[in-house]
């Protein structure tokens, strides 16, 4: 009430039980609000869901365990300097945040631009890794051959939603670009998930597709974050923008 409530158009927060309950109290006593769900948080739940899949457990399990080596040891802080410096490599291996789940996407891609260095740092021998995470590092063995493949399937399903994620949390987005990187993300998802060379099971494509519908009934059908579902819409639907395009 000191700011005014007219100056006051949409109430945004993430959805754990006592903020979601807050914004709708507050939507319910001003009925020109809009309760609108924090969709960058809703984004990074939903690439929490698909990095927890049983399928790429093994992957995550080597990419954490290969930064946390480098990150915890001025050697191989130095070895990988080396490396860099060798091969031309200016990228270096980003942490995994605890509860920013794109920073498994981001650490994945960036582990995947520094195989080649820590092939080098293997082969000179100076800092020792271990056995078990040295395997997957070493030339075109079956143990690397099969890290590299699901780094691979795990960037290429991932980094759609990292990029919308990314998008919709500039100053600039609004309620119709949610509605276009939504969509946008979904699309290139389960084009990623159905492409023949990444191999997935028929099991792990039911999974995936369960987890995209979900989250979309969630926020788009009858679920719990669709109070802003119409909003959504009704932002692309009224952006100048899109008048000649083939949305509608």
């Amino acid at each position: 009430d000191k700011i005014g409530r007219s100056r006051m158009g949409a109430i945004v927060c993430d959805s754990t039980g006592n903020t979601r309950l807050h914004r709708e109290l507050v939507a319910d006593e001003i009925p020109t609000l809009f309760n609108l769900p924090d969709i960058v948080h809703f984004i990074s739940n939903t690439i929490k869901d698909i990095v927890r899949l049983p399928c790429f457990g093994s992957t995550i399990t080597i990419l954490r365990a290969t930064i946390t080596k480098f990150h915890k040891s001025h050697l191989g802080d130095s070895e990988l300097k080396i490396a860099h410096s060798l091969l031309g490599i200016r990228k270096g291996l980003d942490a995994i945040g605890k509860t920013r789940f794109g920073t498994v996407i981001i650490a994945a891609w960036s582990l995947q631009l520094n195989i080649p260095s820590i092939r080098k740092i293997v082969e000179r021998g100076k800092f020792d890794i271990g056995e078990n995470l040295a395997s997957h590092f070493r030339g075109k063995t079956r143990a690397s051959l099969e890290f590299e493949f699901g780094l691979s399937r795990l960037i290429d399903l991932g980094s759609p939603a990292l990029k919308a994620l990314t998008c919709l949390e500039a100053n600039e987005a609004t309620p119709g670009d949610v509605y276009i990187f939504w969509h946008a993300m979904i699309w290139a998802m389960k084009e990623a998930l159905m492409n023949p060379d990444a191999e997935y099971s028929q099991e792990v494509q039911e999974q995936v597709l369960g987890i995209l519908n979900s989250r979309h009934d969630q926020i788009f059908g009858s679920g719990n974050l669709a109070t802003a579902a119409n909003l959504y819409l009704s932002g692309v639907y009224l952006d100048p923008t899109y008048l000649q395009s083939d949305l509608f």
